[in-house]
């Protein structure tokens, strides 16, 4: 199961803020303010708020960058696509995650493996990237990414459930299968 901090309590402020995103269709600024909101209020998550970038809906990059993490020089790159409320949404918000994996890996521009030093030859782990995704979406994702691939990549997944719920999947459960259950409750 993702590492979503659940055992974590979540503060008031985030509380109304996740309420106010859910008078709303979860579209993809919805999901993208949700999942900001998420990764800004972790406990372990060190990211700066007032570094945070967003693409905004026609925008250029990724919809959210976050500057901070563990080392303080880390750089997350998340791409949200929204429910989708159309007559084929059923198809749409199970393979929407194409398209915000493509966006992702045309916007690395960073070498993935480290070619001097000490650390030469492993992954480069100071950028991260992510999808924020319906949780359907999500859960097709985790399954036909292979584990491999998202740790190379060091790729996340934002499943955001229908009420507002964000749970953060990392590399290790790519390539699974995972129950419905494990994204809506």
């Amino acid at each position: 199961m993702g590492d979503s901090g659940l055992t974590t309590p979540l503060s008031m402020a985030y509380k109304k803020k996740v309420k106010k995103c859910l008078e709303k269709k979860l579209t993809e600024p919805v999901i993208t303010e949700l999942v900001k909101n998420f990764l800004l209020q972790k406990t372990d998550g060190n990211w700066h708020e007032d570094k945070v970038r967003e693409a905004g809906l026609h925008g250029h990059g990724a919809d959210i960058v976050l500057v901070g993490g563990k080392r303080n020089s880390e750089y997350f790159y998340i791409e949200c696509k929204g429910k989708s409320y159309a007559k084929s949404a059923s198809s749409i918000n199970k393979e929407g995650w194409l398209n915000a994996l493509g966006q992702l890996i045309t916007r690395m521009n960073t070498k993935r493996i480290i070619e001097k030093g000490k650390y030469k030859g492993k992954v480069n782990r100071s950028y991260k990237y992510g999808m924020g995704l319906y949780w359907i979406g999500a859960k097709v994702a985790l399954r036909r990414i292979p584990f491999e691939a998202a740790k190379v990549l060091n790729l996340y997944v934002f499943s955001v459930s229908d009420d507002g719920v964000v749970k953060q999947w990392s590399p290790r459960d790519f390539g699974k299968e995972h129950m419905d259950s494990e994204f809506t409750e």
